[in-house]
């Protein structure tokens, strides 16, 4: 990133990751709580200090909140709807919702998705997202709040995940396994984690009046 941020990250270290998070950002602007979304934690952070808040956690993708429905509901809309109405108190925060180009669902051929384009949620992950979208959506009077809509990310990193496509065909071909290209026919949006990171940073540093409670296709 060009920019140097001061970052608190927060996550419950669900895949036992924790040794490799923490000598990854070796870093003084960079710290770190163990910390589940679910648990009634709000209070012992000082939201007062932040500038921004960039709402990644949740269960994702198709196959994992389809195999934990109950789970899924929990985390990626109780969970997130409670921290939202926690920074609605605190004026001087920017909310970042990362949200996912499967809330449009199947769009037809030859026919290319804007930001006002009709959603279809498919999923119990993407009608979750949809779900978040649309309390943003109606608190925009009381809050600052910026949606990006992200495609299927890619690319290496050092907690890597194989549920991505891009990243389990390589795995597989690999490993000499068979390839299974499900939905054949389907087009899909991709992209680098390390351009959204650099999306990520152009929020953060663009004029409040640019970003406001906007949506942006990733």
């Amino acid at each position: 990133l060009d920019e140097k941020y001061n970052i608190l990250s927060l996550d419950n270290l669900i895949y036992n990751q924790d040794i490799k998070t923490r000598s990854y950002y070796n870093d003084h602007s960079y710290s770190f709580k163990k910390i589940d979304i679910r648990d009634e934690y709000l209070d012992i952070i000082d939201f007062s200090k932040f500038k921004s808040i960039i709402l990644f956690a949740g269960l994702v993708g198709d196959p994992i909140t389809k195999k934990y429905p109950e789970l899924s509901i929990e985390i990626n809309e109780k969970s997130i709807i409670r921290i939202i109405n926690h920074c609605i108190k605190f004026d001087n925060i920017n909310i970042i919702f990362i949200s996912t180009c499967s809330n449009y669902g199947f769009i037809k051929e030859n026919l290319y998705a804007s930001e006002k384009h009709e959603l279809n949620p498919l999923s119990i992950y993407a009608k979750s997202k949809v779900k978040i979208e649309n309390y943003l959506i109606s608190h925009n009077s009381v809050l600052n709040s910026t949606i990006l809509r992200f495609a299927t990310a890619f690319g290496l990193s050092e907690r890597m995940r194989f549920d991505l496509t891009l990243n389990e065909f390589t795995k597989d071909i690999y490993l000499k396994k068979k390839l299974e290209v499900y939905d054949a026919d389907t087009w899909r949006p991709y992209c680098h984690v390390r351009d959204f990171a650099k999306l990520i940073s152009i929020i953060l540093s663009s004029p409040k009046n640019l970003i406001k409670n906007e949506i942006f296709n990733a």
